[in-house]
């Protein structure tokens, strides 16, 4: 193999969106290699983030814009990328379109990159490493930073596009050179689902040059004492409801503070809970910020919140950015009672973060034993800081995944997504 460059990483998101595979990205850079990312411009809000990482990247990243005429503009790289993509790995635009209506012009653009190794990141930018890597005689990986197949609610109306999921995973998933998952949950799950190799697990976690100097007894976020929660969105179906119940009923009366950009009508129903719940006060909303400014701001509050409710299975299975963020910023991150939250806890000893999904006593009582208490308090935010030091931290999975895709890169027989026909076959029989 002789790519112009050694890995093209493909996203259908926004590199502002994704801090995965920015890390992924400059981890690569660092070791030596040629690397290209493929990207989408679609969302204003998140272009200052972009523009923060295009700035900095010591690699070349090629965004698809797509604002403005969005409808027009996907049909007509469709209808381009179409032929390309079915002749070259039997996997049918209707099939990709299925996912989501960038893949074609994800397509059409991986198949302009010549390298030697294509990751792609969601199912979306699976049929274009798929075909590029089909093109030109190279290698295909795939990051499985979700669960996909669990996604969503489990109602009748999604069985198709599960069916068509799960046809072109399968597909793809055949003829990986490697396989990364985001948690051990959901790796498990790849592996049972799909009867391939377990996934190797590359965590979220985040660089120690982002970490905080060293452990503080408290934040210093005024009002307090204070609790901090993130995301790109502030929605519901993250837990949110109960933890502004909480707060409200917790005899250490802490702040809730909430960042990211607010889903419409969402603010309004908080403040009206916190209202009912006593608490009108103490539920602040903050604006969204660079993502490499997570872990520094994060750092101001007492506690971190991780309180996903496991409402799908991905949600059950997953390990949030958040969490790596709160250790590494050396904040205790408290934890619903998620199977992959409470593998984590048990894991590295943080057994007694963790309070059953949903329930607002509960979560108040955690409240008060740690927040009521400026001991433990400090212990808890020491021990946060000590084990993104020793353990969690960008440093230590970097050198897996780096390692992965160096032997994806080894001289042998490349990759041939179109050698099995079994394979395709049903993969165009569910898109149907």
């Amino acid at each position: 193999m002789a790519g112009n460059v050694d890995v093209c990483l493909i996203t259908p998101g926004q590199v502002g969106s994704n801090p995965r595979i920015v890390k992924e990205a400059r981890a690569l850079h660092d070791a030596g290699l040629r690397v290209v990312v493929i990207a989408t411009r679609v969302l204003d809000s998140v272009e200052m983030r972009d523009q923060a990482i295009l700035r900095d990247a010591p690699y070349r990243i090629e965004r698809i814009d797509l604002r403005g005429k969005l409808k027009w503009r996907l049909r007509r790289i469709g209808q381009i990328a179409a032929g390309a993509l079915e002749a070259s790995c039997g996997i049918d635009s209707p099939s990709a379109r299925a996912f989501s209506p960038f893949a074609p012009a994800l397509v059409a653009a991986a198949l302009r990159v010549r390298a030697d190794l294509y990751i792609a990141h969601y199912p979306p930018a699976l049929p274009a490493a798929v075909a590029a890597a089909h093109r030109h005689g190279a290698r295909y990986a795939y990051d499985a930073e979700d669960f996909h197949l669990g996604d969503g609610s489990d109602d009748t109306s999604r069985d198709s596009q599960r069916l068509r999921l799960r046809a072109l995973e399968a597909s793809a998933l055949r003829q990986c050179g490697y396989v990364t998952a985001a948690s051990p949950g959901i790796a498990d799950a790849y592996a049972e689902t799909y009867r391939i190799a377990r996934p190797q697990v590359v965590l979220n976690a985040f660089p120690l040059a982002q970490a905080a100097p060293g452990p503080t007894a408290r934040g210093s976020a005024e009002p307090g004492p204070s609790v901090y929660w993130f995301s790109q969105v502030v929605g519901p179906n993250r837990g949110l409801e109960c933890a502004v119940q909480a707060i409200g009923r917790a005899r250490a009366r802490p702040h809730l503070y909430l960042r990211g950009d607010v889903a419409d009508g969402f603010a309004q129903k908080l403040h009206a809970l916190a209202a009912d719940a006593g608490a009108a006060d103490r539920v602040h909303f903050l604006p969204s910020e660079a993502p490499d400014q997570m872990e520094k701001l994060a750092a101001a509050y007492d506690v971190g919140l991780c309180s996903e409710p496991g409402h799908t299975r991905n949600n059950d299975l997953a390990l949030s950015n958040k969490l790596f963020s709160y250790l590494i910023a050396g904040i205790p991150p408290l934890m619903s009672n998620t199977i992959g939250q409470r593998d984590f806890a048990k894991t590295c000893g943080l057994d007694e973060l963790i309070y059953p999904n949903e329930d607002a006593d509960a979560l108040a009582q955690l409240f008060d034993r740690l927040l009521g208490d400026p001991a433990q308090l400090a212990q808890a935010r020491a021990r946060s800081w000590r084990l993104s030091r020793e353990r969690y931290n960008w440093e230590m999975e970097r050198g897996g995944f780096v390692e992965a895709v160096t032997r994806a890169l080894q001289p042998g027989d490349a990759a041939s997504p179109a050698s099995d026909p079994l394979a395709l076959e049903s993969a165009s029989a569910a898109s149907q």
